[in-house]
């Protein structure tokens, strides 16, 4: 009984939060944002679905314009862009840019993202595309598009897969994912853009990737932002934290945020919300030559220092700290040559899985074993885990389970963001 009524509770709570009054200007202050699609390539290609105005400067400063329905061709040429049309031969280019210059492909209505206009990569965008040198003088491709619509071609790719009865874990992801954009609005500035549309923020798909339960996530949310002192939180989100979400500084170097705080991903004497999740619990297990192998090849991308007579033989793994969470904040290495030291923001990437190069540790929540032969040799190195991701901030997976129960997306937010708000601030 006593749960039933917290449960009840939590959803009264989470339906007023989620029906924060709105101003009636807050409508006109929808923001756009610039997102990287393609940054140091040579060539770029890109299709007008029916027409679309190209735009630029000229040498002189004069602004100059013309309408295309054909694929253009924008290629690097010494310090030059070379715009050109790719449906007949032309004896100049249809437009030269210089090094600071910036073609427009789109006008200002395409901003909107109503519907996708430009094709590039075999796929549909929404937005008003723009092209630029980067700063090492090659091609940068980005598309600026309001957020709403930006929104349409994130929440899918993050959250996966939706039901109906899930649709409350996909509103929580949509405001995480609306005000996580807002907090870092302006991050990769240096590159020419806001955000890239991968895994390094967050990962941005074509209209293609879209889906409609996930649309409709956005839609039913839009505008309505987490917030911590009435600023849009640092909306971190994983996978699947494992059974308890991680502190922000245990993934990252950076200030402590009472939102981003370790807690247990469970109620009150249930199992944990991520429990059923393939990623959950895991195991990977390591020959001893793998193992070294590597740390080998790895640890210089991470700046992790290597004994001057390199990684040598195996003779023990030892964990020297762990975090408030549980995860393994410094480990060190035991080999022939000396003593690698493996601090948390590197074990991921250094320890990468056997057999995928690609495939990084799940999480750093985990415990390590070495396995001897009979006469005492490490020849295997043995890791039993929990999550995969930073575990920091919402865990989707968590969420999921937490929506199946009947959660609505604020008591969602609420659980994995201690102390915030949703506030509609457009």
């Amino acid at each position: 009984m006593k749960r039933f009524l917290r449960a009840a509770a939590l959803a009264l709570a989470a339906l007023a939060m989620l029906t924060s009054p709105r101003s009636a200007s807050a409508a006109d202050r929808e923001p756009a944002f610039d997102i990287g699609l393609a940054v140091d390539v040579d060539t770029i290609t890109v299709t007008p679905v029916d027409a679309a105005t190209i735009s630029w400067r000229s040498p002189g400063g004069a602004e100059r314009m013309a309408e295309v329905r054909e694929p253009v061709r924008l290629r690097v040429s010494g310090a030059q862009i070379l715009v050109e049309p790719q449906g007949h031969a032309r004896a100049v280019p249809l437009a030269v840019l210089e090094l600071r210059d910036t073609l427009w492909i789109g006008d200002a209505s395409f901003v909107h993202g109503d519907t996708a206009r430009l094709a590039w990569n075999g796929r549909h965008w929404r937005g008003r595309f723009k092209a630029f040198f980067s700063p090492r003088t090659r091609l940068t491709l980005a598309t600026r598009i309001d957020l709403e619509a930006y929104l349409l071609g994130v929440v899918p790719g993050e959250i996966g897969g939706l039901r109906d009865s899930l649709v409350e874990a996909g509103r929580a992801q949509a405001i995480a994912a609306r005000s996580d954009t807002l907090f870092y609005r302006g991050r990769r500035g240096a590159a020419g853009f806001d955000l890239y549309a991968t895994v390094e923020d967050q990962v941005y798909g074509a209209v293609e990737s879209e889906r409609p339960l996930a649309s409709r996530c956005v839609e039913s949310t839009r505008g309505l932002v987490c917030t911590w002192r009435g600023a849009p939180i640092r909306a971190n989100y994983c996978s699947t934290c494992g059974g308890i979400t991680a502190d922000v500084w245990e993934a990252w170097p950076t200030e402590d945020r009472p939102y981003l705080r370790s807690t247990a991903d469970r109620d009150a004497g249930g199992p944990d919300h991520c429990a059923l999740s393939p990623q959950y619990r895991w195991r990977e297990r390591w020959s001893a030559d793998e193992f070294t192998g590597t740390i080998a090849r790895w640890a210089s991308s991470q700046n992790v220092a290597i004994p001057d007579h390199g990684v040598g033989d195996l003779r023990d793994v030892v964990v020297d700290a762990r975090s408030r969470s549980g995860r393994v904040w410094r480990m060190r290495v035991v080999t022939t040559t000396g003593e690698i030291v493996l601090p948390a923001y590197a074990i991921r990437s250094v320890l990468r899985r056997p057999g995928g190069a690609s495939a990084i540790l799940r999480s750093n929540l985990f415990k390590i074993a070495v396995h001897r032969d009979a006469a005492g040799h490490a020849d295997a190195v043995i890791a039993s885990g929990a999550g995969s991701g930073h575990g920091v901030g919402l865990c989707q997976t968590g969420a999921l389970e937490m929506a199946r129960g009947g959660a609505r997306a604020a008591a969602i937010l609420a659980h994995y963001y201690a102390g915030t708000r949703v506030e509609a601030q457009y």
